[in-house]
């Protein structure tokens, strides 16, 4: 039986550069250009079609190191494990589930913790997510832009014996699909959105107002929506505690959320200038921003996680800092590029319009986010 590895474990290893693996990766090549394990430390790697195992191990054996940690990764864990099999050798592990479940892994970073209230990110590093936590133990909790699966969210209400009162979607996700809707009936909670984005929809939700407090023990969440909008119409950020901003795809740690996905990109783009001088400009600049996603595992902090002060990014990002409105419009126009296809799919299943089976939802969500535009 071969030796295995689980995608938790892995996480943690791809960001720390003392025990980062050797990835041999044994599915085609085409699946292998479209998506793979990445993280903070510069993983070395090598693509081996799984067949070419079966008629040249050799091949194989003569690319691995024999004194660094080797993982080897199909598609869901079978050719793999076969493989890792073949080769023998104690250094070479398994990765558990494969991609599959790569892909749903979630790595949970405490950002506050009284001992009472908590704020945790969630980290989905598969495909650069992030959601959040905000909760008081024995009360209520907040989950904020959930993805992936919804057993890591269960889990973590568990852990800490609070229930599920609210689920937010802090805008219409084009690059995963959401679990706020399927959490909130879970739970019996209740499912936000703003007005702005979910006018199309086939559900019911509780409209998002500007301004309006929810309060989980002696945390309060403030709702900035309708008021942030330029990645879509209408794109919510919600501040937490006075100390951390969740601007879902606003304005990242790094750049902001490209204005394309919705087919209106300039008057997107104008918006999303207002929004970051008008709208975020005029909070606490001591906020951290949270943002849903990121470009790389390298815009994090030495403890993992990922947030940035309001006023460094308002001052020093290269994106955000253009203070000129048509220079602005300008660069985020001229550097988009086109935006994956598949997301006007995925639009489509978040507003209720389309149900894919679990197979087709998978295929969806192949490969990372492409949400953001950076320098």
């Amino acid at each position: 039986m071969s030796r295995t590895i689980t995608t938790e474990d892995l996480a943690q290893r791809v960001d720390d550069a003392a025990r980062a693996p050797f990835i041999l990766d044994v599915r085609a090549e085409d699946q292998f250009d479209r998506w793979r394990i990445e993280g903070k430390a510069e993983l070395v790697m090598e693509n081996i079609p799984y067949w070419t195992a079966l008629t040249d191990l050799g091949q194989i054996v003569e690319k691995l190191p024999e004194h660094q940690e080797v993982v080897v990764v199909c598609a869901h864990g079978g050719s793999s494990g076969m493989v890792a099999e073949m080769v023998d050798r104690p250094n070479v592990h398994n990765l558990e589930g494969g991609m599959d479940a790569w892909a749903n892994t979630l790595v949970p970073r405490t950002l506050y913790d009284d001992g009472t209230q908590y704020v945790v990110q969630l980290d989905r590093i598969a495909k650069a997510c992030l959601s959040y936590a905000v909760g008081a133990r024995g009360g209520t909790m907040a989950l904020i832009d959930p993805s992936g699966d919804v057993e890591p969210y269960l889990a973590i209400a568990e852990e800490m014996n609070s229930q599920i009162a609210d689920v937010f979607d802090t805008h219409l996700h084009a690059d995963h699909i959401s679990l706020g809707r399927q959490l909130a009936t879970h739970a019996e909670a209740v499912y936000h959105l703003s007005p702005g984005d979910g006018e199309d929809a086939s559900y019911d939700f509780a409209a998002l107002v500007d301004g309006e407090v929810f309060t989980y023990g002696e945390l309060e969440l403030i709702v900035r929506t309708i008021a942030t909008p330029g990645h879509t119409p209408g794109s919510t950020s919600l501040e937490v505690h006075d100390r951390f901003l969740m601007t879902g795809d606003a304005v990242f740690v790094s750049g902001v959320g490209r204005p394309d996905l919705g087919g209106e990109t300039e008057p997107w783009a104008r918006d999303l200038f207002n929004t970051i001088h008008e709208k975020l400009g005029h909070l606490n600049r001591d906020l951290e921003v949270c943002p849903a996603h990121y470009t790389a595992r390298s815009e994090s902090r030495d403890d993992g996680t990922l947030r940035r002060s309001l006023s460094d990014l308002l001052d020093n990002d290269p994106v955000v800092s253009i203070a000129d409105e048509a220079e602005f419009v300008d660069y985020v126009v001229s550097h988009l590029g086109e935006p994956p296809e598949v997301y006007a799919k995925i639009r489509l299943v978040n507003l209720g319009l389309t149900a894919p089976d679990p197979e087709m939802a998978k295929e969806l969500e192949v490969g990372r986010n492409e949400c953001a535009l950076t320098k």
